[in-house]
């Protein structure tokens, strides 16, 4: 009782410090099983920055504060937003994750730690940690706009590393002794395979990358990425698709939303148009266009047109997890990506525009000359079935 109320003294002194926060995040954990520290990151109006609990600190024009790190009952820190916009993310980690004093994998999980979430002094959501392996761990993420707080618990083997899982784009499958190789900044990297999972690791400095894909019998494709100032891990899914002559469209994106749904609309061979998606897989010419849907994160959602006709084909992406909201802005914040194949080489990649509200992204068409042509633009749309 008496550590309930000496916190609850500590939490009201925050809210009296920070009497016009939207929210607020206590992390607290068993100081004598570990050391932790939390990351609070933010994007407000395309602005990006991040504090760390274990001082004080504030950022993005005093929007996102860290208050510091106290002992008393337990170990904790307090972080505050002040706005009632923008998307931020959490995270924890062990304090000497990068200096390689202790590389054991348990430490976080052995500390218990416990996150509280309060908005204006009304506790929203709690999560304790008790299991997981790995020195950093994403927590939640949360739109201010909305209020939703999305929880991920994602445990990571360290930070500044961008991680990577190969998978074939016709069955989702992982492939193994693909080479990958990242190139750009001041840093030299090895050539990496991939391993019977599919996966590889690249530790990483600060920066903007590329990362070169290769494997015979399938189209080599080339992947931006980077790595952020708050030095979070980053983690891609990336389908390569079998050679292939006919256009083939690849979707891949984050963790969330958890399912995006590729659209396809264009001509039938014997006349007609057509629309397919994962409701609708009609067969087009005899053949089934949708190679692969995904419905849990990552991708790859895969459309071939197998049978080409004369006429204008248009490509959408739709949010079906945030069909409902015409203010979410997770399409746009997913970092999805469609890659176009044909004649065995990458023609064209897309990325989502950020920060934008809606359900829909509009690709491309491709004309009856066979041209791509770009639209990328975000919208909202009431029913699927009007998607054109």
């Amino acid at each position: 009782m008496i550590k309930k109320l000496v916190f609850l003294l500590l939490f009201g002194l925050l809210i009296v410090i920070s009497c016009n926060a939207e929210y607020q995040i206590v992390l607290s954990w068993d100081m004598m099983a570990g050391e932790l520290n939390g990351v609070l990151s933010g994007t407000i109006d395309g602005e990006y920055a991040y504090v760390q609990g274990i001082g004080q600190a504030s950022a993005l024009g005093g929007k996102i504060k860290s208050m510091g790190e106290t002992s008393i009952p337990e170990a904790s820190q307090s972080f505050v937003i002040l706005s009632d916009r923008g998307f931020f993310s959490f995270w924890i980690r062990d304090k000497y994750a990068d200096d390689d004093i202790n590389p054991a994998l348990d430490l976080i999980q052995k500390a218990k730690p416990r996150i509280d979430i309060y908005q204006n002094r009304q506790l929203l959501q709690s999560f304790s940690i008790d299991r997981g392996m790995g020195l950093t761990c994403k927590i939640f993420t949360l739109d201010a706009e909305s209020g939703l707080i999305d929880q991920e618990i994602r445990f990571y083997p360290r930070t500044k590393v961008i991680l990577t899982q190969i998978v074939n784009a016709l069955d989702g499958s992982p492939i193994a002794d693909a080479e990958l190789s990242v190139t750009g900044g001041e840093e030299q990297f090895p050539i990496l395979f991939s391993d019977e999972d599919g996966f590889a690791a690249f530790p990483a400095e600060i920066g903007s990358y590329q990362l070169s894909i290769r494997k015979p019998g399938f189209i080599g494709t080339v992947y931006p990425i980077r790595m952020g100032f708050d030095e979070n891990p980053i983690e891609y899914v990336a389908a390569l698709s079998p050679e292939v002559r006919e256009y083939r469209i690849v979707l891949t994106w984050g963790a969330r939303p958890l399912d995006l749904d590729a659209h396809l609309s264009g001509p039938k061979p014997e006349g007609g148009n057509f629309h397919i998606w994962y409701r609708n897989r009609i067969l087009v010419g005899g053949r089934d266009f949708l190679d692969r849907d995904d419905m849990d994160g990552y991708g790859p959602e895969t459309i071939t047109i197998y049978k080409p006709a004369s006429g204008t084909y248009s490509y959408n992406v739709h949010d079906y997890s945030n069909r409902l909201s015409s203010s979410s802005k997770a399409l746009s914040r997913s970092g999805a990506s469609v890659f176009v194949y044909a004649e065995n080489r990458l023609l064209h990649t897309f990325t989502v525009p950020p920060e934008q509200a809606g359900n829909l992204w509009k690709v491309f068409t491709i004309d009856k000359n066979h041209r791509v042509n770009p639209i990328s633009t975000i919208t909202w749309i009431n029913k699927e079935t009007d998607i054109r």
